[in-house]
This record gives C-alpha cells, sequence and structure tokens, in this order.
C-alpha cells in the first residue's frame, strides 16, 4: 500500500510542477501594431517556432495570414 501511496504523490507532484512551468512559460507571445488604417496583431509561438499576423483593415474586416516557420 505505500508503493501506491508513494506512486500517487509523485504523479502529483509532476502534475504540479507542469502546471507551474506552463505558467512561467507560456506558450503564445504576442504584438500589435498600429499606424493609420489598420491594426494588426503578430502572435508568435515560442514552443514551434511559428508566427502568425492578422491585420484589422479600417472598414473593420479581417485579414488572417498563414502560419509562418522561419527555419
Amino acid at each position: 500500500m505505500i508503493q501506491k501511496d508513494v506512486l500517487i504523490v509523485g504523479l502529483l507532484v509532476v502534475i504540479a510542477i507542469g502546471l507551474m512551468a506552463h505558467a512561467f512559460f507560456p506558450r503564445y507571445d504576442y504584438r500589435t501594431m498600429q499606424n493609420d488604417k489598420s491594426v494588426s496583431i503578430i502572435i508568435y509561438d515560442r514552443w514551434g517556432g511559428r508566427f502568425q499576423r492578422a491585420v484589422y483593415g479600417d472598414s473593420g474586416d479581417l485579414n488572417v495570414m498563414g502560419v509562418f516557420t522561419p527555419f
């Protein structure tokens, strides 16, 4: 019975460490840029190393560009 308890506590510790690591190292980072007629949002996937851009035009339409992998 003690070995089963140790296994359960070990799994709970691993899950807790994973949750804390996810909070301190988020997957996505984003930046907003604004000019006279549009607003751009650039999203960076830190884990996958990919970028995506979305542009909101002056009329409110959304133009989503494809995912870009630089390497």
